[in-house]
C-alpha cells in the first residue's frame, strides 16, 4: 500500500481509540451521508438519541474534503461535494483491529474485494461485498504521530438513550444461515437470540451491533430503507422521532436525519454488551 504523507492534525480531529488494534473486535457502524453544513447538528441529534457523546471526529482532506464523526453505532459522513455511487451503495463501515485479519475472515465466507487495501490518514481501508450483497468499507485505525487518545466529552441527558443497532431483515428460512455468515465475517458470536410474540413468528438475533430479523411477514420485509433498529426502555419517548406506524406491537419511526428505524422494547430481552466480544481466538483479527 502506498504511504500517505504526514499531515498536521486539525483542531477538531479526535479519536477515543486512535489505534483500533486495541479493540476487542470489529465495530460495525451504520452510515449517514450528509452535507458538511449540518454535521454539528446531526452529531447533537444522535447524541440526544443515544445518550452518548461523539467519540470520533476526523476531517480527511485527502478524500475530497470528507469529515467523519461517530456517535454510538452511527457514522456520520459529511461532504460539501456530491457523494459517489459506491459511497451511496455502501451499507456499513467497519472499524477493524486488523485490516489483513478482517479480509482473511471475509475470504472464508466468499466476500469480494471491490477496492483493495490502501493507506489513508486514519490508517488503512478497503471496500468489500459480503455474500449477501451488502457492501462494507473496512477501516483500520492507527495513531498519527503525536496523536493521543481523547476521551469523549461527557454530556448530561435528562432521559435514557436508545441503543442504536444496524438492522437486516430476511426470510425465516434464511435467518440461521445469515446469522452464521455475520458471525464468521465479523469474528463474533451472537449475544442475543429471541422469538418475538407475533403472528408471523419473528426470530431476532444480535451479532455485535447488527440486529438480524427473520420473518415471513410483509410488515417487516417490505421496507428496504429500514436499516436501523432502536432498543429502548421507553420506546414511545425517543428524542427527535416521528411515529410512522405500529405493526405487531412495536413501531417504525423517522429520525431527524430522515432515516427510518424499527423500535423495540428492551424488555423483550435484548442483551446490552459494552463492546463486541471476539469469537474464540479470531475476534481481534490480528495479522
Amino acid at each position: 500500500m502506498p504511504t500517505v504523507p504526514a499531515a498536521a492534525l486539525p483542531d477538531r480531529w479526535f479519536r477515543t481509540t486512535p489505534d483500533s488494534a486495541l479493540l476487542p473486535g470489529p465495530r460495525l457502524l451504520a452510515r449517514s451521508l450528509i452535507h458538511v453544513s449540518v454535521l454539528d447538528e446531526r452529531i447533537r441529534s444522535y447524541e440526544r438519541l443515544t445518550g452518548t457523546p461523539a467519540d470520533l471526529r476526523m476531517p480527511i482532506p485527502d478524500f475530497g474534503g470528507l469529515e467523519l464523526a461517530a456517535v454510538g453505532n452511527m457514522l456520520l459522513i459529511a461532504s460539501a461535494r456530491p457523494f459517489t455511487d459506491i459511497q451511496r451503495r455502501t451499507a456499513y463501515s467497519v472499524i477493524v483491529p486488523s485490516l489483513d485479519g478482517a479480509l482473511g475472515r471475509l475470504d472464508q465466507v466468499g466476500a469480494t474485494v471491490l477496492e483493495p487495501p490502501e493507506r489513508i490518514l486514519p490508517g488503512a481501508r478497503a471496500r468489500v461485498r459480503f455474500p449477501d450483497g451488502a457492501i462494507a468499507e473496512l477501516v483500520e485505525h492507527r495513531p498519527n504521530p503525536g496523536e493521543q487518545p481523547r476521551p469523549p466529552e461527557l454530556r448530561r441527558s435528562g432521559r435514557p438513550g436508545a441503543r442504536l443497532l444496524l438492522r437486516k431483515a430476511v426470510s425465516r428460512s434464511m435467518f440461521a444461515s445469515l446469522v452464521r455468515l455475520y458471525e464468521t465475517a465479523l469474528g463474533l458470536d451472537r449475544d442475543t437470540r429471541l422469538q418475538a410474540d407475533a403472528p408471523d413468528g419473528i426470530e431476532l438475533a444480535t451479532v455485535g451491533n447488527l440486529l438480524v430479523v427473520g420473518t415471513d411477514g410483509p410488515e417487516f420485509t417490505r421496507a428496504s430503507d429500514v436499516r436501523l433498529a432502536l432498543v429502548a426502555s421507553t420506546p414511545r419517548d425517543i428524542p427527535g422521532a416521528r411515529p410512522l406506524g405500529a405493526p405487531a406491537g412495536h413501531r417504525l419511526v423517522r429520525l431527524e436525519d430522515g432515516s427510518v428505524a424499527e423500535v423495540w422494547d428492551s424488555a423483550a430481552g435484548f442483551h446490552e454488551t459494552p463492546a463486541a466480544s471476539p469469537r474464540g481466538t479470531t475476534g481481534t483479527g490480528a495479522a
